[in-house]
């Protein structure tokens, strides 16, 4: 890569050029945003359960993040050129729509 510009990076070149204890650290973005969205799905149901949080606001909210994620992490695998990690992804996505329905 030459001096000065920036390299793009997907989740699969974590995976390839990382060691386990960098992919799992807090440089990887992905990593990050899904402990996130991780959090805000278990808030979710906790405060369906326990907070009074209806249970149509919190099933929008999970469908939000979690397929939220997955489409941006697709179109980051389209934009990186990793066409096989963006049809795994969007293969993963249709799967969860069709197994639990939206």
């Amino acid at each position: 890569m030459s001096e000065g510009k920036s390299e793009r990076r997907g989740l699969l070149w974590w995976i390839e050029h990382e060691n386990t204890n960098a992919f799992w650290s807090a440089r990887n973005p992905w990593i990050v945003i899904a402990l996130a969205g991780t959090a805000i799905i278990v808030l979710c149901m906790v405060g369906m359960h326990f907070w009074g949080v209806p249970h149509g606001v919190a099933d929008v909210t999970v469908n939000i993040v979690f397929y939220g994620y997955l489409a941006a992490l697709f179109f980051c695998e389209v934009k990186t050129g990793r066409r096989v990690a963006a049809l795994g992804v969007a293969v993963l996505a249709a799967f969860n729509l069709l197994l639990w329905g939206m």
